[in-house]
Formats: C-alpha cells, sequence, structure tokens
C-alpha cells in the first residue's frame, strides 16, 4: 500500500511522493483493537512492528489491528485519519485542514520532529465543532472559526517580517510593531497567557502573498474587535 504526499524538492519545485506502508503478518487472535477500540478477529503482534527501544508499552497493548498498523509508517508526517482513511498532508497544507470541518470520527496529527510516532496518544474527535489536534506530543483543542482567526494574525504578521519564533516567547520586532501599533504586541500576549491554540499556526503559518497595505488593513480589522466577542 501506498499513500499520496504533496511535497517539495530543495529547489522549491512540487512533486508528489508515494509513501511504502509496511504490511506486517496477521494472527488469528480475539481482542480489542488499543488504538482504534474496534473488536478483531486478526491481529498483528506488536513485537512484530516495534524496535527494541519501544517504550510505549502501555499504549499499545500486545496486539494492533491491521489497519492500525498502518500509522507506525507515518511518524514523519502530518496526517489526519477519518472514515475515508489516511491523509497525508504536508506543513503547507494544514492551515486549510484546520480552519474547515473534518469528517468525524477522525484524528489529527501534526509532526514538529519528525522522530516521534504520535497516533496511539491522539484523541478520536467525534465532532469537528471542537476538536483536539496533536502538536506532537501535546494535544490541543481548537475549533475551525479559532484556527481561521489565529492564522489570520500569525500570517499577517510573518508576511510583515515577524519572527515566528521570536512570536513563540511574545516578543515582536520594533520594526513591525511601528506598522501595526501596539495592539499586535497586547494580541499575541494575551493568546500566549491564555490559549495553546495559537502555538499551531506558531508553528506552521506561512509567509502570505500580500501587501504590506494589506496585511496592516486585515490586522487593524482583526485587532479592533473586542476580543471576547471573538473567542470561541
Amino acid at each position: 500500500m501506498e499513500l499520496r504526499y504533496e511535497t517539495r524538492d530543495g529547489k522549491g519545485n512540487d512533486f508528489v511522493k508515494m509513501v511504502k506502508i509496511k504490511e506486517y503478518p496477521t494472527e488469528n487472535v480475539e481482542f480489542d483493537c488499543p488504538i482504534c477500540k474496534k473488536s478483531n478477529s486478526q491481529g498483528v503482534k506488536a513485537k512484530k512492528i516495534i524496535s527494541s527501544n519501544f517504550t510505549d508499552y502501555a499504549y499499545i497493548g500486545d496486539y494492533i489491528c491491521p489497519e492500525c498498523t498502518k500509522l507506525f509508517s507515518l511518524y514523519f508526517y502530518n496526517y489526519i485519519v477519518d472514515p475515508d482513511g489516511i491523509r497525508l498532508i504536508n506543513v503547507r497544507q494544514l492551515k486549510d485542514e484546520l480552519c474547515k470541518r473534518q469528517n468525524p470520527p477522525f484524528r489529527f496529527i501534526i509532526t514538529t520532529s519528525q522522530k516521534k510516532h504520535l497516533f496511539y496518544k491522539s484523541e478520536v474527535d467525534y465532532s469537528s465543532d471542537r476538536f483536539a489536534v496533536n502538536l506532537e506530543t501535546e494535544v490541543i483543542y481548537t475549533t475551525p472559526e479559532r484556527m481561521t482567526e489565529l492564522f489570520e494574525f500569525v500570517e499577517n504578521l510573518v508576511t510583515l517580517g515577524a519572527s515566528k519564533k521570536a512570536m513563540q516567547n511574545g516578543e515582536i520586532s520594533f520594526a513591525v510593531l511601528q506598522k501595526t501599533g501596539l495592539k499586535a504586541l497586547e494580541y499575541l500576549q494575551t493568546e500566549l497567557k491564555k490559549s495553546r491554540e495559537i502555538q499551531i499556526p506558531l508553528y506552521c503559518g506561512q509567509k502570505l502573498e500580500k501587501t504590506e497595505e494589506d496585511c496592516l488593513c486585515s490586522l487593524d480589522l482583526l485587532l479592533s474587535q473586542p476580543r471576547e466577542a471573538k473567542r470561541h
């Protein structure tokens, strides 16, 4: 089995990579899969999937269903698991997926290290009105509306020259604040204190193809609205 992954090469050229999913021999065994919780009569012995360095046995049990074993091949990728299967998502596509309604039940996994299995610590979402996102090992609850707002804030600032790393520390450069005013800094620091949601666009937000004037207009509209009225 292979999954489609849209990515870019070192020169910025788009191309499609087919990601191979490992398959494992199954055994006849009656069990409830510790990942999806479904009853199964065929399972894969966990020890055939994981390495000797694996330590999270408490999450996976002795057997895993064949469908859930596919997720062990995806530690390098961001992805959504829903009734239609597995969708691999590159960092530039995350915004669109986070800002729209998903098809429940689903899991939403974002990896920042590309080194860890994250799915068995993630939550299954039964509604896309408010849902859990795994940002690496942290579970963050959000809504499409909040994601739309926070991406708008972060990406407009990035386009104006702000650093996402600095914003993670509650800082915006003086050069950018000269353009936006102090309301941008107040907004950022309030979000960092009251919400973990902003960490998502601070990881995967992108520079926009917009003029400085358009970015400032978008920020002015966002920052001029009462915060409580906008919080979901």
